[in-house]
């Protein structure tokens, strides 16, 4: 009776933690660049509470007896100790999900904080927003899934740009551009152990979210005998997809050990509706006067271009202690055009990480147990305008904190960085972006022999 009462609150906080994380995800304002204007926005790179401070690096991420011995062995529930030791969810590949030794519960929110430079002009930009939620299960001794909820991409962006009707006044009409929203995702996935040496896995991802996008043009002097206009475009994503994986990993010796890892997402394009309103109008924003409705247009059946990734990865480790780790990815979008001199450049990212694990065990002061990361990440190109392409840098930082008299931990990670550059009309960004995670390890699902 004890062992359902307390899967029944624990079922309980995470149903409600999930309704409120949806809740979330529809109020939330999340970026203000105006790169993200273009397709489905700008695509989210943090990452998981055990990945953010390695640069996003993880196809290849394994950890072997992650945590002491003692904490396997009172988890396991009886069950062999074999190589499972990650107490993280790493759903960069699905591969790793058999490496789950623990339920495993993950939170993260995330506070994004940039600077935007353009032709000398400089604005700031803040927002507090969900990182990630997701949930890890072992499946006997070879095998476990996950699911969970994360932003995929995001929409926010403001900006006017002034013109003239004629000469005599060169700044007599104003180019108002604004749009929110994003696309979250869904997934699911499963890992399986096969022999001694080799993980496969599988994920299938659930994409769903709004754009908006809204247009004006705004003519300053109302007396010139032109009516302002609003073009309202909203798009609802509604499409699946699913990424592979695999990883294989060998000991060097009693201390040493090699992983690589590889996975692959086809790519294809995203299924959306499209409705778009058109109207002119006299008053001021806020206070428009409708006159007329010039177009119409009620959820028309449209594709949205969604990148194609292939990536390879490789970590040497050393059993228990750090780990250094390396991905090399492949974005793939078919050169797909938003525009006249837009388009969605294919690139390369590479991730580089080093992680210094955490010692919940054994004796000592709590600065022995905390566990360090570092890492850096660049992108080749997020976007392609007028023949220049938008690169992304980064610099990440990350700490574990064992929480005391449990195996759950508090995750902290910064990361510095820049995307694109402040050169023929573009515009550079400088951000900062600080995450905190919880990771909550327990034994879900295991009815206990004795209460």
């Amino acid at each position: 009776m004890k062992y359902l009462f307390t899967m029944a609150n624990k079922t309980f906080a995470l149903t409600l933690t999930f309704l409120l994380v949806f809740s979330f995800l529809k109020a939330q304002k999340n970026t203000d660049s105006p790169y993200s204007r273009y397709g489905i926005g700008t695509l989210n790179t943090t990452a998981f509470n055990g990945n953010f401070g390695l640069g996003g690096a993880g196809i290849a991420w394994r950890p072997f007896q992650y945590k002491p011995l003692v904490y396997d062995s009172l988890s396991r529930s009886n069950a062999n100790l074999n190589d499972r030791g990650s107490n993280f969810i790493n759903a960069v590949n699905p591969a790793s999900f058999s490496n789950i030794s623990l339920t495993t519960f993950e939170f993260s929110a995330v506070s994004r904080n940039a600077e935007y430079t353009s032709g000398g002009q400089s604005r700031t930009g803040s927002n507090t927003q969900f990182g990630h939620m997701s949930l890890a299960v072992p499946l006997g001794e070879k095998a476990g899934m996950a699911f969970g909820i994360k932003p995929y991409s995001f929409v926010g962006y403001d900006y006017t740009n002034a013109d003239s009707v004629n000469i005599s006044d060169p700044e007599a009409v104003e180019y108002n551009y604004d749009g929110s929203g994003g696309v979250n995702e869904i997934y699911f996935g499963f890992g399986y152990e096969f022999g001694k040496n080799f993980s496969v896995g599988l994920t299938g991802s659930y994409y769903f979210g709004q754009l908006t996008d809204n247009r004006r043009v705004v003519y300053e002097d109302a007396s010139s005998g032109f009516m302002n206009s609003l073009d309202e475009r909203k798009i609802r994503v509604n499409s699946v997809a699913y990424q592979l994986g695999l990883q294989y990993f060998k000991h060097l010796s009693n201390k040493y050990r090699i992983i690589a890892g590889a996975v692959l997402s086809p790519g294809n394009d995203l299924n959306a509706e499209q409705s778009r309103l058109f109207r002119n109008y006299t008053g001021d924003i806020g206070a428009e006067r409708f006159r007329d409705t010039a177009l119409f247009q009620d959820d028309s059946k449209i594709t949205m271009a969604n990148r194609a990734v292939l990536g390879l990865g490789f970590a040497l480790e050393k059993k228990s202690e750090w780990m250094l780790t390396a991905d090399l990815r492949l974005n793939t979008w078919g050169d797909a055009e938003l525009g006249p001199g837009v388009e969605l450049a294919n690139g390369q990212s590479i991730h580089l990480g080093f992680d210094k694990y955490v010692n919940t065990g054994g004796f000592g002061s709590y600065l022995t147990k905390i566990g360090y990361r570092s890492g850096l990440r660049y992108n080749s190109s997020i976007i392609r305008i007028n023949n220049e392409d938008i690169s992304e840098f980064g610099i990440s930082f990350g700490l574990t904190l064992p929480l005391r008299k449990t195996f759950s931990t508090l995750n902290i990670g910064a990361e510095l960085g820049q995307i694109g550059k402040d050169k023929a009309g573009l515009t550079k960004e400088n951000f900062f972006n600080l995450q905190l995670g919880v990771t909550i390890n327990d034994k879900w699902f295991i009815k206990r022999k004795y209460d």
